[in-house]
């Protein structure tokens, strides 16, 4: 049941989604962020299409939590035909308009991710990229995206960890954002038990370290360099090898024996 503390909540989001949101930063993101910001929504994308396993050219996929499309289009771009929702009208009217501006196939819809409008096993792939962290009960939407999910599902959002403690604390991250919710981060294990009781009994999944502001600061514009954005890399790299298990970013794929060992053909 939805309390009204839940409701209240959920309403301060949606205002800040519709009325104070830079409409055009979020429709380019993450062009003309600087190449160290896309160099790093690139990486996300790609780790999470490794974990997956899936080939996902001509696949259906509906992306949860939208937002204003930046991780649909990439989904889009790879083949994907590609459905794109989002609890705020506003964030769906902008994913329009980067579709329509960008040039990529899209159907969008507003639709709540608790409470999804689609038949059990609707869509061959669910995914969601920095969205469950927003809601009052991530477990509600990831039941439902292993409800509508036929072959798999991708969750890329932020883990529990104790680096991001740490983060916090020096002001680096945050535990309330702007929109006034509290950050649920999530427990890879946890999760997985969960989307092992929707039905997939293939669970796999990686942490990595990895920062960066939602609008991207001058210091990532340093990165432009092509020596220091060359030495971000490696240490990147480095760090990662060394740490990056215990990172704050989460890409976890469910999917079952036999939708791994086949592809879309059947």
């Amino acid at each position: 049941m939805t309390s009204a503390v839940d409701f209240d909540r959920s309403e301060l989001q949606r205002r800040f989604y519709e009325e104070e949101c830079d409409s055009e930063f979020e429709i380019t993101r993450p062009r003309e962020c600087g190449r160290l910001y896309e160099f790093l929504i690139e990486e996300k994308f790609r780790t999470g299409l490794r974990i997956l396993k899936l080939p996902i050219a001509g696949a259906t996929l509906l992306e949860v939590c939208s937002g204003s499309g930046m991780m649909a289009e990439k989904f889009a771009r790879a083949g994907a035909i590609v459905t794109a929702s989002d609890f705020s009208r506003a964030a769906v009217d902008r994913m329009r308009e980067r579709a329509k501006r960008y040039h990529f196939e899209l159907q969008t819809l507003v639709a709540d991710a608790e409470k999804l409008p689609f038949a059990d096993g609707h869509f061959d792939i669910v995914a969601v990229h920095d969205g469950l962290h927003h809601l009052e009960r991530p477990e509600c939407a990831i039941r439902e995206m292993g409800r509508v999910a036929r072959k798999g599902v991708l969750i890329m959002d932020p883990a529990r960890a104790v680096l991001t403690r740490i983060a916090v604390q020096l002001g680096i991250a945050e535990d309330i954002e702007n929109a006034g919710n509290q950050v649920k981060r999530l427990e890879p294990k946890i999760v997985a038990a969960q989307l092992n009781r929707s039905g997939f009994d293939e669970i796999r999944w990686q942490r990595r370290l990895m920062f960066y502001p939602h609008e991207p600061g001058q210091i990532c514009r340093w990165f432009d360099n092509a020596a220091a954005f060359a030495v971000f890399r490696v240490f990147f790299a480095c760090t990662n090898f060394a740490i990056g298990r215990f990172g704050n970013k989460l890409s976890l794929a469910a999917t079952s024996r036999q939708s791994v060992s086949h592809d879309f053909g059947d």
